[in-house]
């Protein structure tokens, strides 16, 4: 477990604005999206509450939305399809599945996915995974993956794998 507070200074290595990125966890808090702690007790994140507290800042673009954004981000699922649940486990569901299992593998020094990058785009949901052997996209449900989804330009925020890992490895120590 680690302490918000020190999450968030970890986080700083991402490049994100310390005081956006420090009200963005007292909603997702407030929202009971992470950790609320206690009387004079700072909230302590697990692995996964500190990776949806990065993903909420990345995606992010009011505020006032952090919760609801950060909801609807996480369940994204791939090129648009709902995944059926008898489907292979290997699948991942959800873009937060993905992106918790690609970062696991980083985490444990998987070369592959230390070169991986993400990109959160902020015009419309949509969460893209950029693999050295390939690509893939997580939209809403029914969304053509291969299609902008708005007329205009395109905004991302685009993270190397290596550098969320590197976040949680200082937060929880590095795995074997």
């Amino acid at each position: 477990m680690a302490k918000l507070a020190d999450a968030l200074s970890a986080i700083d290595a991402l490049g994100f604005d310390p005081r956006r990125s420090k009200v963005i966890a007292t909603r997702l808090r407030d929202a009971s999206m992470i950790p609320a702690g206690g009387p004079a007790r700072s909230p302590e994140l697990g692995e996964t509450d500190a990776l949806r507290l990065i993903v909420a800042i990345a995606v992010n673009t009011k505020i006032r939305l952090a919760d609801h954004d950060l909801d609807g981000y996480a369940r994204l699922v791939p090129a648009g399809t709902v995944i059926p649940e008898n489907a292979p486990a290997g699948i991942p569901r959800t873009a937060f599945d993905a992106i918790e299992h690609l970062i696991e593998m980083a985490r444990g020094g998987d070369s592959d996915a230390r070169r991986s990058t993400i990109e959160f785009v902020r015009g419309w949901p949509e969460i893209v995974i950029n693999r050295p052997n390939g690509v893939s996209r997580f939209r809403v449900a029914g969304a053509n993956a291969a299609h902008w989804a708005h007329d205009g330009h395109r905004t991302a925020t685009t993270i190397p794998v290596a550098a969320i890992a590197a976040v949680l490895d200082e937060l929880f120590g590095k795995v074997n």
